[in-house]
């Protein structure tokens, strides 16, 4: 199975920006846009977009084809369900979060200058690594028990309230739902399933989960609520008109160690595949002979054998 090397935007860029700038053929240059009837070329523009974006395209590539040599090396790859799987649960998670932050995935990629493919190939990227150091990645039960009862104060959990919402476009819908819910007339859960814009959390009769107190006004409907079963007035945020239902409160706590046990053995794996993977790959990015062969960018000289900006990041962008 054929794997994504680097982004199909950077391949194209790429190879198109070289063919203008070091031989077109014999075609005339097409117009990309005219400014009071005079022509930019796409040759002017791909020359452009050399100037400006070759370098870090180019060390991209770099570092996307040494980790790829060394995960040939080391057996190990990634197939298109895994990469899927993991794009999609990243987008899922930021959409969960949209009624608190305002940001669908698009917006999201879009204020973290980030396009679909260039996200994916980090992502993959991320796959490959982690792959290669996981044989090395082994936390002990006795590891986990120690950082427990090292870090009790910092594993102090806050308030937090099990809530179900809804969310329309449409504010007088909202209030007319709200007074058939509190009628009795119809279940909460139904409602949701039935008229919810959030696809997240709508097929579960939009259970949201746990959210812990803030200046947001999805967090002050949550933690208005006083009891199990209440039902909030209908409130604005930048995804629409909701009605929040609290299912339950967790008071704050430290909690017992059986309760946490497993999701602190992920978080302390998650740490060392961190350190591995960033070790990794200094390592495959130090051991690699690279010649770069492109003395300059449009207008700008490169140091032979030096990057000449800042390459972009191969792992995934954080997650807000």
């Amino acid at each position: 199975m054929k794997h994504p090397r680097v982004t199909v935007i950077a391949i194209l860029v790429a190879g198109a920006i070289a063919q203008a700038a070091f031989g077109q053929g014999e075609e005339a240059p097409q117009p990309a846009a005219t400014v009071n009837g005079q022509s930019i070329t796409e040759t002017a523009l791909l020359q452009g977009c050399l100037a400006r974006f070759g370098p870090q395209v180019l060390e991209n590539m770099i570092v996307a084809q040494a980790l790829e040599q060394a995960a040939v090396k080391d057996s190990v790859t990634v197939s298109r369900e895994e990469l899927a799987q993991r794009y999609l649960a990243a987008q899922r998670q930021i959409e969960m979060r949209s009624p608190t932050t305002g940001m669908n995935f698009q917006t999201w990629l879009h204020v973290n200058n980030l396009t679909p493919e260039f996200y994916s190939q980090n992502i993959y990227m991320t796959l490959l690594l982690e792959k290669m150091v996981a044989p090395l990645v082994n936390v002990t039960e006795q590891q986990v028990a120690k950082y427990y009862h090292a870090n009790r104060d910092k594993l102090m959990q806050p308030e937090k309230v099990n809530v179900a919402h809804i969310c329309v476009s449409d504010k007088e819908k909202a209030e007319q739902m709200r007074g058939e819910i509190i009628a009795g007339r119809i279940a909460f859960a139904d409602a949701a399933k039935t008229n919810s814009i959030d696809p997240w959390t709508k097929d579960n009769g939009g259970e949201w989960g746990h959210i812990v107190a803030g200046d947001d006004p999805f967090q002050q409907a949550a933690f208005a609520l006083t009891k199990d079963g209440e039902i909030s007035p209908v409130f604005q945020t930048r995804m629409g008109y909701h009605i929040i239902k609290r299912l339950g409160r967790k008071p704050a706590q430290v909690p017992p160690f059986e309760d946490i046990q497993e999701s602190l053995k992920h978080e302390l794996e998650g740490a060392r595949f961190a350190q591995l993977t960033q070790q990794r790959k200094m390592d495959i990015l130090e051991a690699a002979q690279v010649e770069r062969l492109l003395a300059t960018f449009g207008r700008y000289p490169v140091t032979a054998g030096q990057p000449p900006m800042q390459a972009p990041p191969t792992q995934p962008v954080a997650i807000p």
